[in-house]
């Protein structure tokens, strides 16, 4: 993700040719997102300190998880991620138990998906249910 808007995506001086290709304008920088608590940049920060808080940012354990067709559900340490990559609501992981972070967008009145329900193309992190 480029640093900014300018030529060089804020990795090189003026006048300097990068030697990863940069898009002629981009949109998504470090700059434009710093303050969006909703995008991309704020969800990888949200993704990583809840890393740093349940896994002390160390390496656990990983296994695959059952999950239906268009589902990847995944256990790392004592966290339970689950992705829903269908463009319809579907059941969470059984083993899934307090969420932690969610990728859907909340309204008024909370998430748009029921609890235990991954909402289109939306993602879910929970503390294994124990």
């Amino acid at each position: 993700m480029p640093w900014d808007d300018s030529p060089g995506g804020g990795f090189t001086s003026p006048g300097v040719t990068p030697w990863l290709p940069m898009a002629d304008h981009p949109v998504r920088t470090v700059a434009a997102q710093r303050d969006d608590p909703e995008s991309t940049l704020g969800l990888c920060r949200r993704l990583l300190a809840l890393r740093r808080a349940e896994l002390g940012g160390g390496i656990a354990e990983f296994e695959n998880l059952p999950a239906p067709e268009g589902q990847w559900v995944y256990r790392v340490g004592s966290l339970v991620v689950a992705a829903n990559f269908t463009g319809q609501p579907a059941p969470g992981p059984a083993a899934a138990g307090e969420v932690l972070l969610t990728t859907a967008a909340a309204g008024p009145e909370g998430p748009t998906a029921p609890p235990g329900v991954l909402g289109p193309w939306e993602g879910v992190i929970t503390r294994q249910g124990r």
